[in-house]
C-alpha cells in the first residue's frame, strides 16, 4: 500500500508566514504600548488634580487650624483670668464668710475657729502685699486680732474651768512610800480631761506660730501654778485636821499601812499636767 505524499510547501511560503506573524506580534506589542502609555497618562493625570485639590485643602484648612489655635489660647487665658478672678475676689468676702464664727468665739468648735483665721490670715497677707489701702485690709485685721483675742480668752477659760487642786487623800496614795498591796494597780492622776488638754495644746501651738507674744505661757503659768498651792494648802491643812490620828491617814482604796514594813517603794510620778 502506498502513502499519499503532502506536496511540500516551498520556503519562500513559509518565510511569508512567518514574516506575518511578527507583523501581527509588533502590532500587538504597538498596541500595548500605546494602551500603556494612555493608562499613564491618565494617572498622572488624576494624580496631579488629586495633588492640586491637597493643595487648596492645605490652603484653605491652615488658616482655620491657625485661627482655632489662636481661639483655643484665647479660651486658657480667660480661663486662668477668670480663676485669678475668683481668688482674688474670694478674699473680699473672707470678711463677711468668717464674721459669724470670730463674733461667737472658739467654744465648742475650736477646729472650725481656726480654719477661719487661717483665712482672715491668708486675705490679711493678700491686701498687704497687693492693695495695702483697701478698707477689707483693715477690717481683716480687726477680724484676725478679735480672734487672737478670743483664743487667748478661751485658753484662759480652759485652764480656770478645767484645772482643780489635786485631793489631799490622792496626793498620799501617789506619794506613798509603803510597799502596796499585791496586784493592786496604781492610781492615775489626770489633771485635765484628754479633750481638753487636747485643745489647749491646739491654742497653744496656734499662738505660739501665730500670737506674736507669749503672754499665754504666763497665763498657764499663774493658773497652774495657783492650783498647785493650793493642792499643797490642803494637804497642809489634811495633816493638821489628822496629826493627832496615828499614822497617815489614805483614802480608802489604800489600806492601812504598817509601820514597820522594811521594804519601800519608790515615789510614783503623777501624770502629764
Amino acid at each position: 500500500m502506498q502513502v499519499e505524499r503532502k506536496p511540500a510547501i516551498p520556503i519562500q511560503y513559509m518565510l511569508i508566514l512567518v514574516f506575518f506573524d511578527e507583523e501581527e506580534m509588533l502590532t500587538f506589542i504597538k498596541e500595548s504600548l500605546d494602551k500603556s502609555d494612555q493608562l499613564t497618562n491618565n494617572m498622572v493625570s488624576i494624580l496631579s488634580s488629586f495633588e492640586s485639590r491637597l493643595m487648596k485643602l492645605e490652603n484653605s484648612i491652615i488658616p482655620v487650624h491657625k485661627q482655632t489655635e489662636t481661639l483655643q489660647r484665647l479660651q486658657e487665658n480667660v480661663e486662668r483670668t477668670l480663676s485669678c478672678l475668683d481668688h482674688v475676689i474670694s478674699y473680699y468676702h473672707v470678711a463677711t464668710e468668717t464674721e459669724r464664727v470670730i463674733r461667737e468665739g472658739p467654744s465648742g468648735r475650736l477646729e472650725e475657729y481656726l480654719s477661719c483665721i487661717a483665712k482672715i490670715q491668708k486675705a490679711v497677707e493678700y491686701f498687704q502685699d497687693n492693695n495695702p489701702d483697701s478698707p477689707e485690709l483693715n477690717r481683716v485685721k480687726s477680724l484676725f486680732e478679735r480672734g487672737k483675742e478670743s483664743l487667748d480668752a478661751e485658753f484662759r477659760n480652759l485652764l480656770q474651768r478645767h484645772s482643780k487642786p489635786v485631793p489631799p487623800i490622792l496626793i498620799l496614795d501617789l506619794i506613798g512610800t509603803d510597799e502596796e498591796i499585791e496586784g493592786q494597780e496604781e492610781g492615775i492622776l489626770e489633771h485635765l480631761p484628754e479633750g481638753i488638754l487636747q485643745d489647749i495644746i491646739r491654742i497653744s501651738q496656734w499662738l505660739i506660730e501665730y500670737g506674736r507674744n507669749q503672754d499665754f505661757m504666763n497665763v498657764y503659768y499663774q493658773i497652774r501654778s495657783s492650783q498647785l498651792d493650793r493642792s499643797i494648802k490642803g494637804l497642809k491643812e489634811h495633816f493638821r485636821k489628822n496629826s493627832a490620828t496615828p499614822g497617815v491617814p489614805y483614802s480608802p482604796i489604800v489600806p492601812n499601812k504598817k509601820k514597820d514594813t522594811p521594804t519601800k517603794k519608790p515615789a510614783k510620778r503623777p501624770g502629764q499636767i
